[in-house]
C-alpha cells in the first residue's frame, strides 16, 4: 500500500482584472486588436502610405516619352507607377509634344502591394503643326542613320524596329503619300547590314506605305550587297587620271594669303569597279560633275587656325565645355594642342570637328569676300585624279612641293568634306541621295578622305571613303578649304 503524500498548502494564483474585465476577456480583446493591427499593416497601410496606380500610357506614336506636370517619367512602352493625385500628361516624340490630357489617379488601399491596380489611358488625338510633324519624321530618320553606324547586330547590340516605327508614325502623322515615299526611299539608303534590311522589308511590305520602282530596286540591290554568298563579278565604272593641269591661284584674306590650285568645271568618273558587297559598294565608280573651284595647296595649318582663334575666342580650347554643350565638339577638341599666331608652320591642324571647320570657312569667307567652304568628295577626288605625282605622305608636317598640285591628298590627316555619308547612295544616285538628305534636313556625318599618318598606305587609296560624326575630334582628322573665284 502506497504511502499518502500530503502536499503543502499554497495560495491560489489569480490573474489581475483589467478595467473590471476578467483575464480571458481582455486577453481575447488584445489578441483581436493585434490581429486587426497586423491586418491593417499588411492589407491597408502600404496603400495608404503610397497610394496610386500602375499606368500604361497609350501613345499614337512609337516609343513616345511621358511627361507628368512637365517632369519626364519615362517611355510610354513601359508601365509606370503614378501616385494618387491630379496631373497633366504630355506625350512627346523627338522633343515635340504631340498630345496633352489630364489624369486623375484615385487612392486604392487594400492589398495594393499584392494586387497592382492598373490603368490604361485612352488614345488622344494628335495636336501638331506641320513643322512638328516634319520634325518627328526627321527624328525617326535620324534614328535609322545612327543605327546604320553598326554593321552587325547581336544579343549585345539589340536592333530596335526602326523601320516599323518610321512607317507606323508616318501613318499616324497623316503625312501625304509623296512625303512617305521619299521618307522610305531615304531610310532605305541608310541600310548597312542584313538585320536592317530584313526589318525594312517586313515593315515596308506589311504597311500601306507607297513605294515605287526606285525603292524596289534599292531593296533588290541591298539583297545582293548583303547576300551570304560572296559575289565575284565586279560592278561600276573605273575612274582614270584626268589630262588637264590645274592653275595656281591665291586666296587673299587680309594679311593672310592661302595658296591653291584652280580646277575647271568637268564631268568624270569617281570611284572604281568593286565587288557587289557592302562596304565595298561605297567606292563604286559613278559619273559626277563639278563646277569650277579652287582647292588649298595645304591642309589648313595650325598657324592659320591660331589666326582664326584670335578673332573667334568662342572656339578657344578653354571654351571646350560650352562648345560641347552646344554639341559642336567632343571632349578631345584641341586636346594637347598649343597653336601660335606668331610662329608660321605648315603643320596641319587636327583635333577639331566638322562644325569647327565650318566656322573657319565662314570666317575666311567674310575676310576674303569669296565663298569659302569644305570641298565635296567629288572635288577632292578630282584634285587627286589630276595630280601628276600623287603619293602617300605619312608626315604631319609636309614639306610641300607646290609646283605639282595640292600636297598630302593621301596621308597627313583624314580630310573632312562637305559630302554626307549615305551608305547606298552610289548604287542609287549620288545627286538624288544628297538631295533627299538636304530636303529632310538630316544631321551631317561628313565623308573623310585621304587616310592619315596612322594608316598603312596600302590600305588607303584616293577612292577610300571614311566617315566621322560631326562633333568628332581626333589627332588624325583635319581639313583643307576650297573656294569659288
Amino acid at each position: 500500500m502506497k504511502r499518502r503524500i500530503d502536499l503543502p498548502q499554497v495560495e491560489e494564483v489569480k490573474l489581475p482584472e483589467l478595467l473590471h474585465m476578467r483575464p480571458g476577456i481582455y486577453i481575447l480583446i488584445l489578441l483581436v486588436l493585434a490581429l486587426l493591427l497586423a491586418l491593417f499593416l499588411i492589407a491597408f497601410y502600404p496603400g495608404i502610405r503610397n497610394g496610386g496606380r500602375y499606368v500604361t500610357f497609350t501613345g499614337s506614336l512609337s516609343e513616345s516619352g511621358v511627361l507628368l506636370d512637365g517632369t519626364y517619367l519615362g517611355s510610354a512602352e513601359y508601365q509606370h507607377f503614378v501616385k494618387s493625385g491630379s496631373y497633366e500628361v504630355s506625350l512627346t516624340k523627338g522633343g515635340e509634344v504631340y498630345a496633352k490630357f489630364p489624369l486623375e489617379i484615385d487612392h486604392p488601399v487594400f492589398l495594393t502591394w499584392l494586387f497592382h491596380r492598373t490603368l490604361v489611358t485612352p488614345e488622344v488625338p494628335l495636336s501638331l503643326s506641320e513643322e512638328q510633324r516634319t520634325a518627328i519624321n526627321r527624328f525617326n530618320l535620324e534614328q535609322i542613320v545612327q543605327a546604320s553606324a553598326i554593321l552587325s547586330y547581336d544579343d549585345r547590340n539589340r536592333y530596335p524596329p526602326l523601320f516599323s516605327n518610321l512607317v507606323n508614325d508616318m501613318m499616324a502623322l497623316e503625312l501625304d503619300a509623296q512625303t512617305r515615299l521619299e521618307t522610305v526611299k531615304l531610310a532605305v539608303l541608310y541600310i548597312s547590314n542584313e538585320t536592317m534590311l530584313e526589318e525594312a522589308k517586313r515593315a515596308i511590305i506589311d504597311s500601306k506605305t507607297p513605294i515605287d520602282g526606285d525603292v524596289t530596286t534599292l531593296l533588290d540591290t541591298a539583297n545582293l550587297l548583303f547576300a551570304d554568298d560572296l559575289q565575284h563579278t565586279s560592278i561600276g565604272s573605273k575612274s582614270s587620271s584626268l589630262p588637264f593641269k590645274a592653275e595656281k591661284t591665291t586666296l587673299k584674306a587680309g594679311d593672310l594669303e592661302i595658296e591653291g590650285y584652280r580646277y575647271p568645271a568637268t564631268t568624270f568618273v569617281m570611284g572604281k569597279d568593286v565587288l557587289p558587297i557592302y562596304p565595298e559598294s561605297t567606292m563604286l565608280g559613278v559619273e559626277v560633275s563639278t563646277k569650277a573651284f579652287s582647292l588649298a595647296t595645304l591642309e589648313t595649318t595650325q598657324y592659320q587656325w591660331a589666326l582664326f582663334l584670335e578673332e573667334n575666342p568662342k572656339w578657344e580650347a578653354s571654351n571646350r565645355q560650352a562648345l560641347r554643350d552646344e554639341l559642336l565638339v567632343d571632349e578631345y577638341y584641341m586636346q594637347g594642342l598649343s597653336v601660335s599666331p606668331v610662329f608660321v608652320t605648315s603643320r596641319p591642324i587636327f583635333q577639331i570637328s566638322y562644325h569647327a571647320a565650318l566656322a573657319f570657312c565662314d570666317w575666311l569667307s567674310v575676310k576674303s569676300g569669296k565663298n569659302v567652304f569644305l570641298p565635296t568628295e567629288d572635288m577632292y577626288t578630282l584634285a587627286a585624279l589630276s595630280h601628276p605625282n600623287l603619293k602617300y605622305s605619312s608626315s604631319l608636317s609636309p614639306s610641300p612641293s607646290v609646283d605639282e598640285g595640292p600636297v598630302a591628298l593621301l596621308g597627313g590627316v583624314w580630310e573632312m568634306t562637305s559630302s554626307p555619308y549615305i551608305p547606298l547612295s552610289r548604287v542609287y544616285s549620288l545627286e538624288r541621295s544628297r538631295s533627299l538628305h538636304q530636303h529632310f534636313g538630316l544631321s551631317m556625318q561628313p565623308i573623310v578622305k585621304g587616310g592619315s599618318y596612322l594608316n598603312e598606305s596600302a590600305t588607303v587609296s584616293l577612292h577610300t571613303v571614311g566617315v566621322v560624326e560631326s562633333d568628332a575630334c581626333a589627332d588624325q582628322i583635319g581639313f583643307r578649304i576650297a573656294w569659288y573665284e
